[in-house]
């Protein structure tokens, strides 16, 4: 008896889990742009935003990523990544926020020459 009670608590706890997770709803929307030229350079930018609503609130994910290439007076190609993300969430007082840079230099022969990043921080640094 005392098995059979224990049997069907769990068994209704899991069919009222299901219930609640079936009322969150999840949408996400993508969107990606793609420029190439002939001569090596060109651009990419992706743009992700995802929104999750449940009975505790809605919280939104953004993304965004942006590659441009262009050439430089050394013959080679200057490269700028910029990627920056969201987290919005409810009752929470300080969103996470990202955002990063990476620019990377090279010269006619493919050698890198100059590659520099700056983190979440804001903080610029020489890697080479």
């Amino acid at each position: 008896m005392k098995r059979l009670i224990i049997g069907l608590t769990a068994a209704t706890a899991l069919a009222l889990v299901g219930v609640a997770r079936a009322e969150d709803t999840k949408t996400t929307e993508s969107k990606t742009t793609v420029k190439e030229k002939d001569n090596g350079t060109g651009s990419v930018k992706a743009e992700k935003s995802t929104k999750t609503s449940s009975k505790a609130g809605s919280t939104k994910d953004t993304s965004t990523y942006t590659k441009d290439t262009e050439k430089n007076s050394m013959g080679g190609t200057t490269t700028k990544t910029e990627k920056k993300a969201t987290h919005d969430a409810p009752g929470m007082k300080n969103d996470a926020k990202r955002d990063t840079k990476e620019t990377i230099e090279t010269d006619s022969h493919g050698n890198v020459v100059k590659h520099e990043k700056t983190g979440p921080e804001g903080k610029t640094e020489t890697v080479k």
